[in-house]
């Protein structure tokens, strides 16, 4: 991967644009699949009862599996990175060595596939920076990622700044 952190706020919008369009891309298939569905069953209905059976059933069922499938799919789908990153944070907390840590980040060759992943990827940075003894850089990286995290992220990426200032007024 890239060490970019003055591209956040771009990156942050790729993935929301990314996320908008697999969306609609994943409720188009599903209203696809359910005309499909309908436009071959409605030949076989013969009464009311047998439309609520056959229609409204068939698409119940449908509707669960194919969003059962589809939750599955996403989830899956940053899973290599999440591997590779954390067999490199577990062996960093083995040995506690920054500057193989940091290293190792940095030649990961999966990209991540959402801003979790890749939030999560520069927060692992920032550890490195702070293990080498390298505050300042920490530092600025935190506040960069500040710039584009929300929620909890935000609030852990703050209290992360203050105790880094901490040790630095402690030098």
């Amino acid at each position: 991967m890239i060490y970019e952190p003055e591209h956040l706020k771009d990156r942050k919008a790729m993935y929301e644009k990314r996320e908008k369009w697999l969306v609609r891309f994943v409720f188009s298939a599903w209203a696809l699949l359910l005309f499909i569905y309908v436009n071959i069953a409605i030949s076989h209905v013969k009464s009311t009862l047998g439309f609520l059976g056959i229609i409204i059933g068939g698409m119940v069922i449908i509707t669960v599996i194919y969003f059962f499938t589809m939750f599955l799919i996403l989830m899956r789908r940053g899973n290599q990175f999440k591997k590779t990153n954390n067999s490199i944070v577990k062996e960093f907390h083995e040995s506690k060595n920054g500057e193989l840590f940091l290293e190792r980040l940095l030649a990961i060759d999966t990209a991540p596939k959402d801003m979790n992943d890749e939030m999560t990827w520069y927060l692992n940075i920032a550890t490195a920076f702070n293990a080498l003894g390298k505050q300042n850089e920490c530092i600025t990286l935190f506040k960069q990622l500040e710039e584009v995290a929300t929620g909890k992220d935000k609030e852990y990426i703050q209290n992360s700044i203050q105790l880094i200032q901490e040790q630095l007024e402690k030098i």
